[in-house]
């Protein structure tokens, strides 16, 4: 049997389409239509389609972008999950859809019964292909492509075409994001919020900010305008705005006009936790010489965010139990208590299931303020975000500086949004700040002032989560080919638990091929591995 790969010409056009679809994201459905016909002609598919994954609320559906050899009867059947299709082979792309956690999450009911009809054959053994196209920033897969073998002689596609669909798969991800991007409804936009004074803004485009804009009106601000609402939990990593989210809610909520107290919970010490959250009478103890109301009391009808809650001992945690429970309070050196009624807000940068299975959380306290629970993603995990941010901090830091400056250079924005931010907004606002500060009136920020005061940004791996980003505008196909390189590399990395060999030989590439790519590209794989080689990379194939 000959290769299934023969057309060479057509899956080369195929992949070039593909590659200039990344640069041109306004023709981003001609461009996935025109790759793909490509790529059924020179597989020499029978039937062929490409379906896009829709994720509506509260379920998901599949479009059909385009198809070749289906009637419309199984189509439509396939998009609309009706469990009477006839076509076992096609029924094959919502089996591929549901085994992607994040999908079967959002599944109708009655959609496990569609996806588990059992198929005549083995997958190995059916002559189709269908493979999902993941989407690297939202982590889930956004399309599916469905292949079916032209010749009834060959018992399936071999290695060499399903490596080849894979690979294309990994660069059709970065066009189906443009499209994503240009299709999304922004979450909250028909909520009509009038700006309060003063209040914070939560700065963004990506569909993680957007979504929590939307969850706090509908949700969790209205739940803090009831009497004694429940206190709200709000994780995250250092530098991802749990403050400002604390701030939103209170400016936005019906307490708006009442106080708002910060408290850090990793200055409380155990001596005078009680004295600090509910206060204490004057002479009550060593060193009180006045009355003092204490947080909770300071904070009544407002709202209480108590940040780094993790931070605060097992000991200074028991403190909290009773009010959180019963909101009634007895300051030191009284016995009469007294009821409050607050918004408790509690933040902390660890993951509280293991804090307390660590023993740094006490089960009982988490009981209590388990219940909202508000997660904020990282910087690196919402890349589209950093322009919108970057200009944000521009326009601040002129008018601090009274200083106009030409803005960023284009290298120098695209270094930054490559950037992870191990810490996060708070570190891009210090980045911003300080490349500000430096530069001369009527100049732009470029490259060599970045290396020279952060040059820890343009030295770092990019981040793979921002690839969608990186090659836009007037970039160059060369390093257009390098970013879809990287990212094919690290997907499939991934995918294979960092196993080097799987990796390698997934994408069909000799081990001296893959370590030249690998140390081309900057990929870190050392701390991922074992053994290292005597130039520091490590390899364990």
């Amino acid at each position: 049997m000959t290769s299934q790969l023969s057309d060479f010409t057509s899956l080369f056009t195929a992949m070039n389409i593909a590659l200039r679809g990344i640069c041109t994201p306004d023709q981003v459905e001609h461009t996935l239509t025109s790759s793909f016909e490509a790529v059924v002609h020179g597989l020499e598919a029978k039937r062929a389609a490409l379906f896009l994954v829709k994720y509506t609320q509260p379920s998901i559906c599949l479009h059909a972008l385009c198809q070749q050899g289906f009637s419309k009867q199984n189509v439509d059947a396939i998009q609309y999950g009706d469990k009477r299709v006839p076509d076992t082979a096609l029924s094959q792309v919502w089996k591929t859809v549901a085994n992607d956690s994040g999908a079967r999450a959002s599944m109708a009911a009655g959609m496990s019964e569609f996806v588990s009809i059992p198929a005549e054959a083995s997958e190995r053994d059916q002559k189709f292909l269908c493979v999902p196209v993941r989407d690297s920033v939202m982590d889930r897969i956004e399309a599916v492509v469905h292949l079916e073998w032209e010749q009834p002689a060959d018992p399936a596609f071999d290695d060499t075409a399903v490596m080849w669909v894979n690979n294309y798969c990994l660069a059709l991800s970065h066009v189906i994001g443009f499209l994503r991007d240009s299709e999304q409804k922004v979450p909250g936009e028909g909520i009509p919020v009038p700006r309060r004074k003063n209040a914070p803004e939560l700065i963004g485009n990506s569909a993680h900010i957007l979504t929590l804009r939307q969850e706090l009106h509908e949700s969790y601000i209205q739940a803090a305008d009831v009497p004694e609402p429940d206190p709200i939990l709000i994780l995250g990593e250092k530098g991802t705005g749990k403050d400002l989210v604390a701030r939103y809610i209170h400016a936005y909520s019906a307490r708006h006009d009442r106080p708002f107290i910060a408290v850090n919970c990793a200055e409380i010490t155990d001596e005078l936790a009680a004295a600090r959250f509910f206060g204490h009478r004057r002479g009550s103890f060593t060193g009180s010489l006045a009355n003092e109301p204490g947080f909770f009391r300071a904070a009544d009808h407002g709202v209480l965010f108590l940040d780094e809650i993790g931070e605060l001992s097992l000991r200074a945690q028991a403190t909290l139990l009773r009010v959180l429970e019963n909101r009634t309070i007895v300051p030191v050196g009284e016995t009469r208590e007294s009821r409050v009624d607050l918004q408790v807000i509690l933040a902390t940068n660890r993951d509280p299931e293991k804090a307390v299975a660590d023993g740094l959380i006490r089960a009982d306290l988490f009981d209590r303020f388990g219940t909202q629970v508000i997660r904020l993603a990282p910087l690196r995990e919402r890349p589209e975000d950093i322009p919108v941010l970057i200009s944000h901090f521009l326009a601040y830091h002129e008018q601090r500086t009274q200083k106009k400056v030409l803005g960023f250079h284009p290298d120098v924005m695209r270094m930054m949004v490559g950037y992870s931010w191990p810490g996060n907004v708070r570190e891009l606002a210090r980045a911003c700040s300080s490349l500000i500060t430096h530069c001369k009136p009527g100049s732009n920020i470029d490259s060599a002032m970045l290396n020279r005061f952060l040059p820890q940004i343009a030295k770092k791996d990019w981040n793979p989560k921002a690839a969608h980003l990186l090659v836009g505008g007037d970039i160059a196909m060369r390093d257009a080919l390098k970013m879809v390189g990287r990212e094919m590399i690290l997907s499939s990395l991934r995918q294979h638990n960092w196993n080097i060999r799987s990796a390698r030989q997934s994408l069909g590439l000799p081990k001296t091929t893959f370590r030249r790519y690998v140390q081309e590209f900057g990929i870190d794989i050392q701390p991922r591995n074992e053994r290292v080689s005597s130039k520091g990379m490590a390899f364990v194939d």
